[in-house]
């Protein structure tokens, strides 16, 4: 999927950050609760904000009308700077550390989730465009 990038009306992009932005929460629930831990706000929270942070930032910045359904490269680098900057954001803001598995886990969750969330935005716009 690496064609020409669909453009998207800054509405759209506001709808689609929105719901990666509820993806990566998703994904600090997932982990809260495999561990048994209270889902409580402020929980969620500390999991979800230091990979909200990288992501929303990056994406907001890269021509978001022209790559909010790119998955690649964007799409990918956006995943791998998320799976990146997360850990090191965790342990400056909350002094959390980030085992191997921790990364590994949240790469594949991840992966599915925001790239995932392009590959149906991009077969939705592409069907539109082409109805």
């Amino acid at each position: 999927m690496t064609s020409e990038p669909l453009t998207a009306t800054k509405s759209t992009v506001a709808i689609l950050l929105i719901v990666d932005a509820i993806l990566i929460v998703v994904f600090a629930m997932i982990g809260i609760s495999s561990h048994e831990g209270a889902l409580e706000p402020l929980s969620i929270a500390r999991v979800a904000i230091p990979f909200l942070i990288p992501y929303l930032l990056l994406a907001g910045c890269i021509k978001p009308t022209q790559f909010i359904h790119n998955i690649f490269p964007m799409g990918v680098i956006l995943w791998l700077s998320t799976v990146i900057l997360g850990p090191i954001l965790r342990a400056v803001l909350f002094g959390d550390t980030s085992a191997l598995p921790f990364i590994l886990v949240t790469a594949g969750v991840l992966a599915v989730l925001l790239i995932g969330r392009r590959i149906i935005s991009t077969l939705v716009s592409r069907r539109k465009q082409t109805a």
